[in-house]
């Protein structure tokens, strides 16, 4: 793999594809990290600072969606912010939370510093793209591990029956 995944988006058979993909995932992971804040934090202020660490975070990959690459300073510069501040999120979501309960927040601890050291795949490859899967495969563990986690917890305190009770 010699290019970014970015280059999908302006291969011509792929560009529309990638690029919403993109545009979704920034949503979810938005909402679902927005839900988590809300969730888990009850105290502003640990809350705010990882709220705007979330909205630079998903801006930047709206950003880097709809930005081709072909604009290479005006590409690069959400995707690196996003790349920068999702990570940092991560890692405050659980740092944050080890402050309440140091098992809660070892997990998100963990999934921020693999995020850091999948950098290091960027030596012994020419191209960011095994950097980028590894990256995106952490963030939707991460997102999937608190989705459930979060629908779980929901549902223990629900007197409905079902799946209707995730969406009272």
């Amino acid at each position: 793999m010699e290019k970014p995944l970015s280059d999908f988006g302006i291969q011509e058979p792929t560009w529309l594809l990638w690029n919403s993909t993109l545009v979704f995932l920034a949503i979810g992971i938005f909402l679902n990290a927005y839900t988590a804040l809300r969730f888990y934090f009850k105290k502003r202020r640990f809350r705010y600072p990882l709220k705007a660490l979330l909205i630079v975070s998903a801006f930047s990959l709206f950003f880097t969606a709809t930005i081709p690459m072909d604009y290479e300073i005006f590409h690069r510069i959400p995707a690196f912010l996003f790349f920068f501040t999702y990570n940092l999120f991560v890692f405050l979501f659980g740092l944050f939370r080890s402050f309440h309960q140091i098992r809660a927040g070892v997990l998100s601890i963990f999934i921020g510093l693999a995020m850091i050291f999948s950098l290091l795949l960027l030596l012994p490859f020419k191209s960011y793209g095994v950097f980028e899967i590894v990256y995106f495969a952490l963030i939707l563990l991460w997102n999937i591990h608190f989705l459930f986690t979060r629908m779980k917890e929901e549902g223990m305190k629900s007197n409905k029956e079902g799946f209707l009770k995730f969406f009272q």
